[in-house]
């Protein structure tokens, strides 16, 4: 497997797969930010199949993760921790003009999968924002907030 950087153009013409179903931010959404200073995005290719994809924000030695997928199929695989780890590195190595140092993040609080992946991965709670994520029905959810300080793990998974 490897990662491969996106561009706008790129984004839209290979990742639709990841995104026709399930809630976050949409494809269209997450490529037009790529288009803006401190934006970046990987996706993770296998045998020339995309199956994952993960954005990120990078501002000075901070960043702050956006979205991550993996294709259903290939779900609870380890392959949403080797993307994280991957994408650690890279932007604890500089991606983010100069190492980051700080990673932020926020998750739907009903997503169990995604909390347990963060919370393995070294992510750690650090609060929550009420009911931010709407809700079909018209109510609304919360978020969970978590960070993770690069210079606390050694090797991002």
């Amino acid at each position: 497997m490897m990662l491969k950087p996106l561009t706008s153009t790129l984004a839209e013409t290979t990742l639709a797969p990841l995104y026709g179903e399930g809630a976050g931010p949409s494809l269209g959404f997450l490529a037009g930010l790529l288009a803006q200073p401190h934006y970046r995005a990987w996706s993770m290719v296998d045998h020339d199949e995309v199956i994952g994809a993960i954005w990120y924000q990078c501002i000075d030695l901070h960043a702050e993760l956006l979205d991550l997928r993996i294709i259903s199929a290939r779900r609870r695989s380890g392959l949403g921790a080797a993307l994280i780890g991957k994408t650690l590195r890279l932007i604890g190595d500089g991606d983010g003009d100069g190492g980051v140092r700080t990673v932020d993040l926020e998750v739907r609080e009903s997503n169990t999968p995604a909390l347990s992946l963060y919370t393995a991965v070294g992510f750690t709670r650090t609060g929550r924002r009420r009911h931010y994520y709407p809700l079909p029905n018209g109510e609304r959810e919360d978020a969970i907030l978590m960070s993770l300080m690069l210079e606390e793990i050694e090797n991002p998974a």
